[in-house]
């Protein structure tokens, strides 16, 4: 066994949407992030996905987690060995192709997808994804270099937030010490009128 870690993986109890949700996940998620670079992964169940309309859900599913945590999200489409991800790809960054394969489902969930396909365009662009199969191991060498990726995005933005609100509550724990130690050498030069009374 190795004696320095290089990654954590933890695999969340239950459907990450309620982990995410959760009072307990919300205590765990941001605990991990406090003290080292963390990254939420996002698997998805990718035969399922191929059904345009579970697609995206899936994907607001993401979509949601990722405003919720304000941490990097991976993308990860797994069995790829039974269903390949290229598609899910493909409907990612090509808008006309995900409105033709929701054209084949002749539903109202259907026709609302068509009209959130529009909103999510923008969490696409910026969102990072790799397919990965655990019975071949084909994608694992992608999927740990999009976590150190996502580690270097996590420094740039949540570990650099994170700094500057530690440094503002130290701050203001300062101000308030200064403000007590006021208050308390006004109340010993006026001999303690109107104020607390100290023994000794």
């Amino acid at each position: 066994r190795a004696e320095e870690l290089d990654f954590v993986l933890l695999d969340t109890p239950g459907q990450i949407e309620i982990f995410t949700w959760s009072a307990s996940g919300a205590i765990i998620s941001e605990s991990l992030a406090a003290s080292m670079p963390t990254v939420v992964v996002y698997v998805v169940d990718t035969p399922r996905c191929s059904s345009a309309v579970t697609f995206m859900s899936n994907m607001l599913y993401a979509c949601s987690i990722l405003y919720k945590t304000k941490l990097p999200l991976l993308l990860v489409f797994n069995k790829t060995d039974v269903t390949p991800h290229a598609f899910a790809q493909t409907w990612m960054s090509d808008l006309d192709a995900f409105r033709d394969a929701l054209q084949e489902e002749k539903s109202y969930m259907g026709t609302l997808a068509t009209s959130m396909a529009l909103m999510l365009e923008e969490f696409y662009a910026g969102l990072t994804s790799v397919g990965l199969s655990a019975r071949t191991g084909e994608g694992v060498d992608d999927f740990f270099d999009a976590v150190q990726r996502a580690a270097a995005e996590y420094d740039e933005t949540y570990g650099a937030e994170l700094a500057a609100r530690k440094k503002a509550a130290a701050e203001a724990e300062a101000a308030r010490r200064r403000g007590d130690l006021g208050r308390f050498r006004e109340d010993r030069r006026g001999g303690g009128s109107g104020g607390a009374t100290w023994g000794g």
